[in-house]
């Protein structure tokens, strides 16, 4: 079944919402978003490409995601 013209131009407002948000974080955070959301690497496969420890991953994964949540008006 295909979605409503409304509903498909809903999505891409939020989907246009969520990557101005994504490009506002600061590069790091982003990277990591990106490595984990996007392209769906491990943890560690994360910290290996980007030369951080795994903790380092989980932190600003966890801030990056609080900012995203933020800037969208999320509930937190």
């Amino acid at each position: 079944m295909r979605a409503s013209a409304e509903s498909e131009v809903m999505l891409s407002e939020d989907r246009r919402q969520v990557l101005g948000a994504l490009a506002r974080l600061p590069r790091r955070r982003r990277e990591v978003l990106v490595l984990r959301y996007y392209l769906g690497l491990s943890e560690a496969e994360i910290a290996a490409v980007l030369g951080i420890s795994a903790g380092t991953v989980k932190s600003t994964a966890a801030r990056a995601l609080a900012a995203l949540a933020r800037d969208l008006g999320e509930p937190s």
